[in-house]
């Protein structure tokens, strides 16, 4: 039987879309399990998000349980330490890692059916299938952080925010809602919403919308105050020169526009290469490549905005600028991969918009070929996560040497010191995870007198010299040096070495 007219390759994807994006989804997830990593992210905010969903489970509330006196949390909204909390009831790490893999996956289909209503099927799909074989999409699939969870609320708000219906908007803000309670960046999407529902000219849409945005940012900070946090909040450490070197002091108001304009040409030259590539993206022509991408993207937006002006294209603007004010310490994949299914979105329709005479398959070399090296990045690491794998079934993990020998270190301490202990440290969630002893940050100071006076201020009876961080041997190490009489050293072990002292009262107050 002859195929009716028009029923070609573009109308066969049609009639096609829903397997084949449920294809691309499992695609992802079988990647997902071959570059399986089963050791805590060596960063530390998976353990803080794991540490206060213990403390919601425990019945003990919103509270960080590794720092002295059990503060108050506030400083990441709730959500994921309230999945963490329920996830907990099933198992431990590894149920809360799967669960990620499974935020990922679906972000995966939900791209593709965001992007057939958006741009198309045939960029849709092309988008879908880029992520599914996305580095970073599958590395944040086995984190315990908030890339998953966050990704996934975007991608369905901007999706449900084209529905024309009120129950779509309700549903739309109700996952805009939830990024903002599973990240502050969330506030992007929350104001993105009533704004293009005001630009389209839908006053009572916007209105209500706009009302739910200023409550859940009005509630989220009203508690943050209530909280009274100590530790200082993101828009705070955002007008930081560096948060690593708060002596360093703040940026100006002409220094943030410095700071954009550096830090946009490392998200194009780096980051983006990085994001589709992996690690290592950056080399050889990866510069050309992120400007050939972000080019894309931004033609992308540019036809978009003349046709029409909605959810999608207004929350591109809003994100990117808040990345980009950003301090630059923080210009990485991680916060540029909340973003990734819009730029590849965006990329693509332009990519469908060219004249290309030599037919359709031109428009799918550009996303064959990125594909292709994230296929070659599974391949080149999944042979070594296996084995990490077989390892930690084994009881060896595989973390990185420096964090390996700070928990060896840790669960010495859980071992040798008082219940009560308090121990500084540069990784006080991490260490707590492990140690199950209370301890915050050392301060941050190349004065040693207000080092040791902040050691003081926290209660430290001991203090830990590793090799995670050069802040250690930046600000910590230099005060044990100036006061060597205050500190007796208790244990070395791990390659490379750990070290942990006991803190000693003045000379003058000793017995």
């Amino acid at each position: 039987m002859t195929a009716p007219a028009g029923n070609d390759g573009r109308g066969r994807v049609r009639d096609n879309f829903n397997l084949a994006a449920a294809g691309l989804a499992i695609l992802h997830l079988l990647l997902g399990v071959l570059v399986f990593e089963p050791t805590l992210f060596p960063g530390g905010d998976n353990a803080g998000y794991l540490i206060i969903g213990d403390a919601l489970r425990n019945g003990e509330g919103y509270r960080d349980l590794h720092l002295p006196g059990t503060p108050l949390h506030a400083r990441y909204p709730p959500l994921l330490p309230l999945l963490l909390a329920g996830l907990g009831w099933l198992g431990g790490v590894g149920v809360a890692k799967v669960a990620m893999l499974l935020l990922t996956t679906v972000s995966v289909w939900a791209t593709a059916h965001f992007g057939r209503g958006w741009v198309g099927p045939g960029p849709a799909l092309g988008a879908a299938g880029l992520l599914a074989v996305n580095p970073t999409l599958l590395e944040y699939g086995h984190y315990i952080l908030s890339e998953a969870p966050f990704t996934l609320c975007v991608v369905v708000a901007l999706w449900l925010s084209r529905r024309e219906d009120r129950t779509g908007a309700a549903l739309a803000m109700l996952a805009a809602v939830a990024a903002f309670a599973t990240r502050t960046a969330g506030m992007t999407i929350l104001v993105a919403l009533p704004l293009a529902w005001l630009l389209e000219g839908r006053r009572r849409r916007a209105l209500w919308s706009g009302a739910v945005t200023a409550g859940a940012l009005g509630a989220w900070a009203l508690y943050q105050r209530l909280a009274a946090a100590e530790q200082p909040g993101y828009l705070a450490e955002l007008l930081l020169l560096d948060p690593y070197t708060p002596t360093a002091g703040s940026v100006g108001f002409a220094g943030l526009f410095a700071r954009a304009a550096d830090n946009c040409w490392a998200y194009v030259s780096r980051v983006i290469p990085e994001t589709l590539l992996g690690p290592g993206g950056a080399g050889g022509g990866g510069a050309a490549l992120g400007l050939v991408v972000a080019a894309a993207a931004l033609a992308g937006w540019t036809i978009r905005s003349r046709e029409r002006l909605r959810a999608p294209e207004v929350f591109a603007v809003l994100y990117a600028g808040l990345i980009a004010v950003w301090p630059s310490v923080w210009t990485d994949r991680r916060f540029l991969l909340p973003l990734a299914p819009v730029i590849l979105l965006l990329a693509l329709v332009a990519v469908w918009r060219l004249p290309l005479p030599a037919g359709r398959w031109l428009k799918w070399a550009a996303p064959v070929v990125i594909a292709a090296f994230g296929v070659a990045w599974v391949t080149d690491t999944g042979p070594g996560r296996v084995a990490c794998a077989a390892s930690y079934r084994t009881g060896d993990p595989c973390d990185p040497p420096a964090n390996a020998s700070l928990y060896e270190a840790a669960r010495w301490a859980r071992d040798n010191t008082p219940p009560g202990a308090i121990i500084a440290n540069r990784k006080p969630r991490l260490f707590f995870w492990y140690a199950r002893r209370k301890g915050d940050l050392y301060p941050f100071s190349g004065d040693p007198a207000a080092v040791m006076r902040g050691l003081e201020a926290m209660g430290a009876d001991y203090v830990v010299v590793d090799q995670v961080s050069g802040t250690t041997q930046r600000y910590l190490v230099p005060a044990i040096r100036a006061h060597e009489d205050r500190f007796e050293a208790v244990y070395v072990g791990g390659e490379p070495p750990s070290a942990i002292f006991r803190l000693l009262p003045p000379a003058a107050n000793a017995d």
